[in-house]
């Protein structure tokens, strides 16, 4: 039920379950509402992140940045980024203390997975998403609302560019077949 639920399967009454097909569209609409989402999240931790909360931001960049300085290509480092990446966003959801939007955020966030992952493995060569992530968390340390809420925008911007890429590889396969 929870693999229907994220999108991955498809329940068929009295059949099974069979596994859905790649559907890029619904991925990008997805990350239409995420940008709406990360934006509000970002602006609102601006007024509301504590102390502590701005300092587990930094504590998550710094691991980014051991990460990276690591020279990883290993599937367990992509991983590792993968989750790190999706981290620096629930600290930055937690910081707002708004439960409905942490709530509604967690919903889009499952529902991404696959297409994160994708994008991870697939797409993002530039792994430009340290610099986004830094300019966001920089902004909400600085507690500049309008820069937040730019550099959350520009960081979804780019998972939709990937997403575009993403497309067009996945369109070129299935002509193939």
């Amino acid at each position: 039920m929870k693999l229907e639920e994220e999108g991955l399967v498809v329940g068929q009454r009295n059949l099974g379950y069979t596994v859905s097909d790649l559907d890029i569209t619904a991925f990008c609409n997805l990350l239409v509402v995420r940008e709406a989402l990360d934006v509000c999240a970002a602006r609102l931790a601006c007024v509301t992140a504590t102390e502590e909360d701005l300092d587990r931001l930094r504590g998550v960049i710094a691991q980014m940045v051991e990460l990276k300085e690591s020279a990883y290509d290993t599937p367990s480092d992509a991983a590792r980024n993968l989750d790190l990446g999706l981290y620096i966003h629930r600290v930055i959801l937690e910081a707002t203390r708004n439960d409905a939007l942490i709530r509604l955020s967690d919903q889009v966030y499952q529902q991404l997975r696959l297409a994160l992952w994708l994008e991870v493995l697939w797409v993002d060569l530039e792994h430009t998403d340290l610099d986004e992530h830094r300019a966001i968390s920089d902004a909400i340390c600085a507690r500049d609302p309008e820069a937040a809420e730019a550099a959350a925008r520009v960081h979804v911007q780019s998972s939709l560019k990937n997403m575009s890429k993403l497309q067009r590889i996945w369109a070129h396969r299935r002509a193939a077949d």
